[in-house]
């Protein structure tokens, strides 16, 4: 864990305080269409192929941290092995992003069934332990912020 890590753990951690599983849904969906936005019109170009690859490895090694609490073992590995492909057209991976987010809040849901706190942590390789919320936090907010590196047509 960095310091960097840390604050930005504690900065997560704050933007979830109070919030439910609902609100958290709503974030994930809100921040969906901004981003889907951006992908719509990026050109397909390496370098917005490259960020969208970023954006969804990011988002799929999320979801199998947060699959641990609902039995799945932790792997303590980086998010490459997540990402989907430079020969994907920036429209293969706007409609991949739609998927990887949507099975995100799917996964929000299936942790509420199983009645998981929303303050169960999952660690973060940089920011230590996050609670549920707090990566939901963290998936809404860096794909908000990466995909505005996507430049347009």
């Amino acid at each position: 864990m960095s310091l960097i890590g840390k604050v930005i753990g504690y900065f997560l951690e704050r933007r979830a305080k109070g919030k439910d599983y609902d609100a958290l849904a709503i974030q994930l969906e809100e921040a969906r269409r901004q981003v889907a936005a951006r992908f719509a019109a990026a050109a397909d170009t390496p370098r917005n192929r490259a960020q969208a690859n970023h954006i969804i490895g990011i988002e799929r090694w999320a979801q199998r941290r947060l699959r641990t609490l609902l039995g799945e073992p932790l792997i303590m590995d980086e998010y490459d092995a997540y990402r989907p492909g430079e020969d994907k057209s920036i429209a293969e991976l706007g409609a991949l992003f739609d998927e990887t987010r949507t099975e995100s809040i799917r996964l929000l849901q299936s942790l509420r069934q199983a009645a998981l706190p929303i303050t169960k942590t999952v660690p973060h390789n940089d920011s230590g332990p996050l609670s549920i919320g707090a990566w939901a936090v963290y998936l809404a907010g860096h794909a908000s912020r990466e995909s505005i590196l996507l430049r347009p047509s």
